[in-house]
Parts: structure tokens; sequence; C-alpha cells
């Protein structure tokens, strides 16, 4: 989402477009789509806290959840911003393909931080299992 100029007054829609172009466009099988919503310097931490940087080095693991037919909905959400970042905490509810065509949920708390970059909000990091017990 194009935006002119970062301040902490940005509406909390538009600070969370990043966010819901994302949960969109995995929920709708778009590769492209959420690809394109990362940073490409972004975060994505896996379930065992595996951090893996880059757009292309995310790309593999946003098709393997596209392909086990992954849908994300986003039951609540609050963001704090400055400046140019925006940290999102969001109360997900992901279903996804399992063993022998059964649905699996799990009801995640996801946290997000959004930068301002190029005057779109891009997704800098993304933990929707959370991050372990600690920084490494």
């Amino acid at each position: 989402m194009k935006l002119k100029s970062a301040t902490a007054a940005v509406p909390a829609p538009v600070r969370n477009a990043a966010s819901r172009a994302f949960v969109d466009a995995l929920s709708r099988g778009d590769l492209e789509g959420a690809s394109a919503c990362f940073a490409r310097h972004g975060c994505l931490l896996t379930p065992d806290a595996t951090a893996v940087h880059g757009r292309e080095r995310i790309r593999p693991l946003l098709a393997q959840l596209i392909a086990r037919r992954t849908r994300i909905e986003v039951e609540q959400s609050s963001a704090i911003a400055a400046g140019d970042i925006v940290v999102v905490r969001e109360r997900w509810r992901l279903s996804a393909g399992g063993a022998e065509g059964a649905r699996v949920e799990q009801a995640l708390t996801a946290t997000l931080a959004i930068s301002l970059v190029e005057e779109e909000w891009k997704l800098a990091v993304v933990a929707p299992w959370g991050w372990g017990t600690g920084a490494p």
C-alpha cells in the first residue's frame, strides 16, 4: 500500500494493510502476492523458530503453506507505531491441510514488524508461531 509520509498518526487500516494483504494473498493461494508483501530483506519465523531471511528464501515456505491450502482468519489486531515502523500483534485462526486430507486448525498469536519501504508498508518480520524462548 502506497503512502506519502509515515507518522505515528497513520490510521490503523493503513498500517495494517500489509498484514491484511499478506493474509488475504496467502489464503487465496497467491504466491506472488504473498511474497510481494515482504520487504526484500524480510524475515519469517517458522514453527520451530528458525529465522528465514530474504524474500527469495521465504517464498518456498509460502509455497508450502499454499500447497497445504492454508487459510488465515484474523480474529483480533492491535498495533503501535513509531515513525516508519509498526509492530502488530494479531490473533490468527490458521487452517491447513493435514495428513490424509484432514484439516488442522491452530490458534496463533502472530507478531509482525511492518516498515515503510519506498512509500509502501512491507512486512519486515513475521512470527506467526512466536520466536521461541528468547532472541538469538
